[in-house]
């Protein structure tokens, strides 16, 4: 930027008081009224059980079926802004491994199947791993069956 010998023009800055709208305009707004609207929504509390989540990550991969590498993957279903799945919606997923990428990370991503596919196939993983910790006697005393 070069310098002149010429100053620049002041331009003259007031403070802005923000006042209310005129009488007349204000009939013509309409605002939308949330008194007995908006109701807060009871939010069930999700199962949390840490020794189930290890029992389903003892079991092999249900989509691939390979063993010492599931973690225990949560449904789809169920989970929302703010929700949390609970840990009996769990089935076992295998995690990545050196040299490949497992099922739970590419299913979480949408690579495996679609959302329909997905949403249709969680509910009978979920199943199949109950019936399976419940048949081998392993299931926790402290936790509900379903």
């Amino acid at each position: 930027m070069k310098r002149t010998g010429f100053k620049r023009p002041q331009i003259e800055r007031r403070r802005t008081v923000h006042t209310p709208a005129p009488a007349g305009l204000a009939a013509r707004v309409s605002m939308a009224r949330a008194d007995g609207m908006a109701q807060p929504v009871a939010k069930d509390a999700p199962v949390r059980h840490e020794g189930y989540r290890r029992l389903v990550a003892l079991l092999p991969c249900c989509i691939c079926g390979i063993d010492g590498y599931s973690q225990a993957a949560h449904a789809s279903t169920g989970k929302g802004m703010g929700i949390k799945a609970s840990d009996l919606d769990l089935f076992p997923a295998c995690a990545d491994r050196p040299g490949a990428r497992g099922c739970h990370s590419r299913l979480d991503q949408g690579a495996l199947f679609s959302k329909d596919v997905r949403h249709t196939l969680e509910p009978q993983w979920v199943a199949d791993t109950q019936r399976k910790i419940q048949t081998m006697g392993l299931w926790p005393e402290n936790l509900e069956r379903p």
